[in-house]
This record gives C-alpha cells, structure tokens and sequence, in this order.
C-alpha cells in the first residue's frame, strides 16, 4: 500500500465550483454568500464607532469625556436618519431610463428599494453597508471640533452630511452613472480611466478631513490653546490606554471597510479581498513606524534625547490605514508599504502645519484624515497594477465604444499618466466640493452664535456643564486632568492674565 500523497491545491477557480457545488440544492444563491459577506463587512464598520470612541476619550481632556462620547453617538443616529431620507437617494438613487451624471433621483425613504431582488444592486444590504461608511465620514469631524462645539448644531452637522454632503461625492464614483465613475457602461471614463476610490480614502476620509478642517478654523481654538504672544499652550489627552484601544478596536474595523468593500466572496472576487485583507495590515504597520520614528527623530535634534510617542504611532496607524484605503485592491504589499510609510510621515508634518496655523484638532483628525485621505487617493495613480484593477473591478463596460479601451495602471506601473490625472481631478472635485459646502454651514451658524459654546461652559468642561456632571465622579481621572490643566493653561502669573484676557475678548466678541 503506497502512502498517501499531498492533498492537491485548490485554485481559486475549484474552490468556486465546490463552493457552488455543495450549495446547489439548498436554496442558497452566490448573491446570498455575497450579501452575507457585505453584511458581515458592514457590522465590522460600525464596530469602529466603538473604537472612535475609545480613541476620542482618550485624545480629549477628562472633563469632556461624556461630550465626545454623544457626538459619537449622534453620528450613528442623525447620520442614519439623513441617510435614510435623502442620502441614500442621493447616491445610489439611478434610473437606468434618465441617468444623472451628479446625483442619485429614487429611492427617498426608500420608497421602492427592492428588499429581496437578487437580480438588482440596490438592495436592503446595500443600504446598511452604504449607511456606515456615511455615518464613519460623518464622525471624523467629530474630534477636530471636540470641547468647545455646542451638541444641538453637532446633530444639525451629522444630518446634513450624511443626508447631502457625503452622499454627492459618492455618486460621482461608487454609482455605475457617476461622473467619475470605472463602472459606467456608457459615455466615457474620466481621463479614459475613471477613478478609482475603492473604499474611500477620498469619499469617506477626504470629506471627513476637509469639513474637519473648515469646521476647526471657523469655531476657532480651544481657551488657551494659543496665548496672545504665541505661546502654544500643550492639551494632551487624559487615557493613552483609551487611545491605543481606539487605535486597535479601527485597525480591526478596517477589515470590513477594505475587503469588504469588494462586497463578493465568490466568483473569483476572494482574490482581490485578500489582496485588500494584506495591504490593510501592511500599510498601518509602516506608517506607525515611520510616524514613532519621525518624531523619535524630530525630539533627538531638539533635545539631544528621543522620544517615542505612542500618540505619534497610534495616529501614524491611522494616517496608514487611510492613504491605504482607495488603493487596497489594487497594489501589491510592497507598495503598500511604501503608501504606509508616506502616510506616517505626512500624518506627522499635517499635525505641525495645524499647530502652526492656529488649526486647534484635539484629535488631529485633519491630519490623519484629510492629508492621507488626498495622498491615498494620488497613490492610486502612481502605485495601482492594471492586473490587479482588472481582478478587482472586471474589464471596461462601455457597450458604446469602438475599440472597448483597456484598464490602465498607475504611473509607476507602466500604465501612463491617464489614471493619474483621473485621480487629480477626482481629489480636486472633493475638495472642492467639501468645502463649498461646509464653510457657508459652518460660518452661518457661527455668525448667529450658535455654534460655539459659552466660554465660562468651556473653562468648566462640559460634561459639567451640560451632561449632567464627570465621567469620572470624584475619581482620581478628574482630578488629575483639573490639576494639570491648571498647570498648563496658567503655569504663571503672568500667562494668567494674558488668559484672562483672552477670556474677555472672546465674551465681548460673542456678545455675552
């Protein structure tokens, strides 16, 4: 008896076929698998909020811990209500018969949005899976505007950008009629390519960032944060620990942003979420380096002794896992690690400009989010593989055109500068876009008062003053935050004054 060999490897192709083999019979369809998977992907999304959470407590001051923790929480609520009256419709609402090139016409409250239809995209599952990448944009600005942005105009915020803001960016890519879309079947594709943002460094991170960063300018610094004569005054955060968690807790999330983002599992797609399953691990791991190292750097020329700042690699993660985010279907590791390590450097850079600006981020939100969200999207143009596009999003679909043009790479891949400039424009458009919008909305209710908090609410905390008392009652959290506050807003007599000053000017200006 001669023993037995080596099992024979399975190629994606037979793995198919005995996947559809055993469920033959069984009343179970490949469109249910990929639903399923979509669905699993979209609880992984929302998991995050857990993880924004945790990170925001952690990056803010004890005394506006409960502050940060219902903005998260209005981003899940307001965002799915926006999204369910006009977003979705927006976005995905196309008629096959008159198709707009701008914005989605059907579908409102989701007035005939086939539940169960195999046959058609817009289906139930589409809608979770959409709603929370609109509620993750939605929460970026969250911590940007952290500790002084009064709760009813948050709520206000939070509709607006899911139910208008986020869902035209999302049209003009992600629907098969939008204007930069790689799946329109008719007219012609951006630059001859299209755009490709497969999970959203530019829809969901770039519109995040940049109304982050109009919201941030426009409320204004925190009390304190920059003194008169320029001093910046430190507000670290009170729960490092917090903050790693929220780091690990979105690094997990992100699993089910990135190769769930394929929204298949069989037919061959199984290919092109792995590839997205390496490259989100890949990138975040050398963007925390390059960021822990960049600053360990930075602290050795300054002070003769390096710092590793764990802020500095958590938040390099993050900058990793954003500039990753359009492109991880479609690059192999090694580029990975170069977008990664980029993405590090830039997270690090992003925040110094902010400080020297006066852009107060308590999260360095526009950093992370902003600045990798448009480096995430340019990479693509430089990095993507016309092999792996095709793996990811098929061959060209235009019925009208003769010769049917073929995907092209990115320009570090052989492919030209086509797919690069797709990617310009694209980027361009966002912001664009973000910051018409969002700078007439955040301007408007400033000049009326209504978006800033009292200033004696503020220099109290506004757990205090309007949710009802600590996060920490009494426990040595809050103590400890008061004191060091007090050391480091008022280390001196003189630095007192120039904020009681400061104080005054901002009642006289807002007329209290």
């Amino acid at each position: 008896m001669s023993a037995p060999g080596p099992a024979p490897r399975l190629s994606w192709r037979n793995i198919n076929e005995t996947i559809e083999s055993h469920i033959a019979g069984t009343g179970i369809t490949t469109n249910d698998l990929n639903a399923s998977f979509t669905l699993s992907s979209a609880y992984l999304v929302f998991f995050m909020h857990c993880g924004f959470a945790m990170l925001s407590v952690g990056s803010v001051r004890a005394r506006f811990s409960k502050n940060i923790c219902i903005l998260i929480l209005v981003d899940a609520c307001a965002s799915a209500i926006g999204f369910y009256f006009l977003g979705y419709a927006f976005a995905f609402g196309d008629d096959p018969e008159s198709p707009n090139k701008f914005i989605g016409t059907k579908f409102f409250v989701m007035s005939g949005l086939p539940a169960l239809d195999a046959a058609a995209m817009p289906q139930y599952y589409q809608w979770l899976f959409q709603w929370s990448f609109a509620a993750t944009a939605c929460t970026i600005v969250s911590g940007a505007i952290a500790e002084r942005t009064r709760f009813p105009v948050y709520v206000v915020y939070s509709f607006f950008m899911a139910a208008w803001v986020y869902p035209i960016v999302v049209h003009s890519v992600w629907s098969p009629f939008g204007w930069a879309s790689m799946a329109r079947s008719t007219g012609s594709l951006l630059a001859g390519t299209g755009a490709i943002d497969f999970a959203g460094s530019g829809a969901v991170h770039m519109v995040g960032g940049f109304a982050a960063a109009v919201g941030a300018l426009i409320v204004g610094p925190r009390i304190g944060r920059f003194l008169p004569d320029g001093t910046v005054i430190d507000m670290p955060g009170h729960n490092a620990s917090l903050f790693v968690l929220g780091v690990m807790i979105l690094w997990f999330g992100w699993y089910g942003f990135n190769p769930g983002s394929q929204q298949a599992m069989t037919a061959g797609a199984m290919a092109a979420v792995s590839n997205a399953a390496v490259t989100t691990t890949l990138a975040p791991a050398a963007a925390g380096l390059a960021g822990v190292t960049f600053q360990a750097i930075r602290s050795y020329r300054a002070t003769g002794k390096p710092v590793y700042d764990v802020m500095a690699m958590g938040n390099g993660a993050l900058a990793g896992l954003v500039g990753i985010t359009s492109a991880c279907s479609t690059v192999y590791p090694w580029a990975a690690l170069i977008i990664g390590a980029v993405a590090g450097v830039l997270y690090c850079i992003g925040s110094t400009v902010s400080v020297r600006i006066k852009l107060d981020d308590p999260l360095d939100a526009v950093a992370v989010h902003a600045w990798n969200g448009l480096w995430g999207v340019i990479a693509v143009g430089f990095f993507a593989s016309k092999d792996l596009i095709v793996q990811s999003y098929g061959p060209v679909l235009l019925t009208d055109a003769d010769p049917v043009p073929e995907r092209k790479g990115g320009l570090f891949m052989g492919g030209g500068g086509n797919l690069l400039g797709a990617q310009v424009i694209y980027a361009a458009w966002i912001a664009v876009w973000v910051v018409g919008m969002m700078f007439p909305f955040w301007f408007i209710l400033n000049k009326f008062g209504l978006m800033r908090v009292l200033p004696d609410d503020e220099v109290l905390g506004l757990d205090d003053s309007q949710h009802g008392g600590s996060a920490y009652p009494g426990g040595p959290e809050e103590a400890s935050d008061r004191s060091l506050s007090a050391a480091r807003t008022a280390p001196t007599l003189q630095q007192y004054q120039q904020l009681k000053t400061e104080l005054e000017a901002l009642k006289k200006t807002l007329a209290i």
